[in-house]
């Protein structure tokens, strides 16, 4: 705040002085315009009355004694032997053209002269001097208005430095306020305490912005440490459950208490399989999530690859009684790799398939809207509710855990489908309604 009062301090006192010398250098240059009408208007009468006859009379040189006191100047008239033969200052005259004569030198040291021929008939006949104080501004008219000026731009200055004070430490108070607040957000942010990251109010836009992000990444850490929470319980419950499943089945065999029949191995093999289907599962998001995810890049035609995906899942839609549509049009060609493109697709008609009740329908639509390929995978399944919609393709997120514990997901697959459909360089949506079905749409840059 301090560097900032100097510097309006600073700032007043060069405006200020450079006012002032700009203000004293009209008015000089006013006054100098001034002095040369002036001078003009005397020769003017000078020679307008000696072209009459050749001579100045006592009525003339008495108003030309006039003129000279009241525009402060002083007038010499000599004759052609540069004598003095009229001085203003001195009150003497000549009558008739003939005056009394004066010292040659009777300059005054604090003056300047110009000289001007006087002409009769086309002859020299005297010269006529003008003097005018060496300082522009002579007259205390002239000093008092510069002294008026000059006391006007101290008021002026010493008004000017209090405001710039004033305003100054208001302002540094409105502008440090918010960012204090900022930084007290940034400590909450570090010590964890997000809930404790509140709004900032401000007009200034930078500072607005810097907030309103500070705000935005208080939010989103936030959303990450309770996911993260979520994470933990979720992968500690889904093995804990298969694990202690596998223990107390197994103590049981051991201690004779359960015979170790086909149907019980069978179940003890289930949980196995569901379990490391999970592990897998995991492994598989940190490869997708990883910068060295291997992928080879090639033309791709995505009917050729979408289509076999699609057989495959028949059997398994007539299982339930449920109608595959599809719709796919002529082939479009991206840069992917079948492999990875091959599991998008099987992870969105799996997800189809689970939350798709028996006799209901799946379509799967492949299209091109402007330069995208556009494939949409559509159910008439049991939705998503609204509010849940940001966070389906978020690590471990389930809309309804008892519902994806019977459907077997631990909420993996569409983390891994987005991280894929990524690094081919396209996007993924979703659009759903409870109890009305959800709309899954990808779009894949085309290439020529």
């Amino acid at each position: 705040m301090r560097n900032y009062i100097g510097i309006s301090i600073m700032t007043v006192v060069v405006i200020t002085v450079l006012s002032n010398i700009g203000i004293r250098y009209y008015f000089i240059d006013y006054i100098q315009k001034q002095y040369a009408k002036s001078d003009k208007e005397i020769i003017s009468y000078v020679n307008n009355s000696i072209e009459t006859d050749g001579l100045l009379d006592q009525r003339e040189l008495s108003y030309l004694r006039q003129q000279a006191r009241f525009k402060n100047v002083e007038v010499l008239l000599r004759d052609t032997d540069q004598e003095i033969i009229f001085n203003s200052s001195m009150g003497m005259g000549m009558n008739s053209g003939k005056g009394h004569h004066m010292a040659r030198n009777i300059y005054r040291d604090d003056y300047t002269y110009a000289t001007q021929s006087i002409f009769y008939e086309d002859e020299v006949i005297g010269y006529l001097e003008i003097g005018h104080s060496k300082s522009v501004i002579d007259s205390k008219a002239d000093n008092d208005f510069i002294y008026a000026i000059n006391v006007l731009y101290a008021v002026s200055f010493m008004i000017a430095v209090i405001v710039a004070v004033i305003l100054s430490i208001l302002f540094s108070k409105r502008l440090t306020r918010p960012i204090i607040a900022i930084k007290n957000s940034t400590h909450h942010i570090a010590k964890g305490h997000y809930d404790n990251v509140k709004h900032v109010h401000t007009d200034t836009l930078e500072v607005h912005a810097l907030a309103t992000s500070i705000q935005e990444l208080a939010r989103q850490l936030n959303e990450q440490e309770q996911l993260r929470k979520r994470l933990s319980n979720d992968i500690s419950h889904e093995l804990r459950s298969p694990i202690a499943v596998l223990r107390s089945q197994i103590e049981a065999i051991m201690d004779g208490v359960l015979e170790p029949t086909h149907e019980r191995l069978s179940k003890l093999h289930d949980e196995i399989l569901r379990m490391t289907k999970l592990i897998n599962d995991l492994n598989e998001l940190v490869v997708v999530e990883s910068e060295n995810l291997p992928l080879h890049m090639e033309r791709v035609h995505i009917k050729d690859i979408l289509n076999p995906v699609l057989d495959n899942f028949v059997p398994l839609m007539d299982s339930k009684q449920i109608t595959l549509h599809r719709d796919l049009d002529s082939p479009l060609t991206i840069m992917g790799d079948k492999d990875r493109l091959k599991q998008i697709f099987t992870n969105l008609l799996t997800n189809a398939y689970k939350y798709t009740n028996e006799g209901g329908q799946v379509w799967v639509q492949l299209c091109q809207e402007n330069d995208k390929a556009m494939i949409r995978f559509k159910d008439s399944g049991i939705g998503i509710k609204e509010e849940e919609l940001p966070y389906v393709f978020q690590r471990f997120y389930r809309s309804d855990d008892s519902r994806s514990r019977k459907t077997g997901g631990a909420g993996i697959g569409l983390s891994i489908v987005k991280e894929l459909v990524k690094v081919h360089e396209g996007m993924i949506t979703v659009d759903s309604q409870l109890k009305k079905g959800s709309v899954f749409t990808i779009q894949f840059p085309l290439i020529k």
